[in-house]
C-alpha cells in the first residue's frame, strides 16, 4: 500500500480532473480504524463540552469509476453518507468548496484549504497502515469541521485540537488519536506546503463529500520513466 500512495503522491497529474462530474461506486473502506467522535457546530473552537461520542469508521474510502478505475478518497463531511455498492455522481470542485452547502459545517474556505493542502503534502503519500489512515481522517475532520476564527493559517493551527471545539475525538479506544494530534500540531512547520490542483473536492447533495488526489494514468507514468532514462543516458554520454 505504501508504494501505491507514494506513486499517487509523487506522480500526480499537473492539472485537476478535466471533467466537471465524476461517477463513482463506493466499494467500502480500505485502511481504516474505529474512533469515537463528537460534533456540535454550536461549540466554539476552545469549548470542551458537553459532548456525546459516537463510534465511526475513519480511513480510506474505496471507489470504482465507470471505466473500472480504482479511486481512494478521504471524507470531508461527517453527515450524509455513502453505502457500499451504491453509485454516486459527484461534482468536481476546488477543495475550498468542500463540504457543500447548505448545512454544517459548510465550505471549508481558503484558509482551511491551506491547512488541508499542507496535511496532504506532509502525510498522504506515506500512509500504509490502518492506524495512519485513521489518524489522517481524524485530522482532516478536525480541520474541516472546527469553528476556526483565526485570520491566518498559522494562527488557525493553534485553534486545532481533538480535545475541544466543534469536532472532538475520544482518546480512549481510538485508532490513531495520538498520530492525528501530532499531524495537526506539525502543520505549518517550516512553511505551509501544497500538492496544488492534484487535490480536488467531490460534492454530492445527498452523499458524503470527499477529497481525491488525481493520479496520472499508467501510460503517462511509463512515458515519464522512459524520458527519465533517456535523460540519464544522455548525461552519461
Amino acid at each position: 500500500m505504501k508504494i501505491g500512495f507514494a506513486i499517487l503522491g509523487a506522480l500526480c497529474a499537473a492539472g485537476a480532473a478535466s471533467a466537471t462530474n465524476m461517477t463513482l461506486t463506493f466499494d467500502g473502506y480500505g485502511l481504516s480504524g474505529s474512533n469515537r467522535i463528537s460534533y456540535n457546530h454550536n461549540r466554539s473552537w476552545d469549548s470542551r463540552g458537553p459532548a456525546t461520542f459516537y463510534n465511526i469508521t475513519c480511513g480510506v474510502h474505496n471507489f470504482t469509476s465507470a471505466s473500472g478505475t480504482s479511486r481512494m478518497t478521504f471524507c470531508a463531511q461527517l453527515f450524509e453518507g455513502v453505502t457500499a455498492g451504491n453509485t454516486y455522481t459527484f461534482a468536481v470542485v476546488d477543495p475550498s468548496n468542500v463540504p457543500d452547502e447548505p448545512g454544517n459545517p459548510g465550505n471549508m474556505g481558503a484558509l482551511k484549504a491551506t491547512l488541508v493542502q499542507d496535511l496532504y503534502r506532509r502525510y498522504y503519500k506515506n500512509i500504509d497502515t490502518a492506524t495512519e489512515a485513521s489518524a489522517f481522517q481524524l485530522a482532516l475532520y478536525e480541520i474541516t469541521h472546527e469553528n476556526i476564527t483565526a485570520q491566518t493559517a498559522a494562527d488557525a493551527v493553534a485553534q486545532l485540537s481533538l480535545m475541544k471545539g466543534a469536532f472532538q475525538a475520544s482518546a480512549a479506544n481510538s485508532s490513531g488519536y495520538n498520530d492525528a494530534a501530532a499531524m495537526l500540531a506539525s502543520l505549518g512547520t517550516g512553511g505551509f506546503g501544497s500538492i496544488g490542483k492534484n487535490l480536488v473536492g467531490l460534492t454530492n447533495a445527498t452523499a458524503q463529500d470527499q477529497l481525491l488526489v488525481v493520479p496520472v494514468g499508467a501510460p503517462a507514468i511509463l512515458a515519464g520513466l522512459g524520458l527519465l532514462g533517456v535523460g540519464l543516458i544522455r548525461r552519461r554520454k
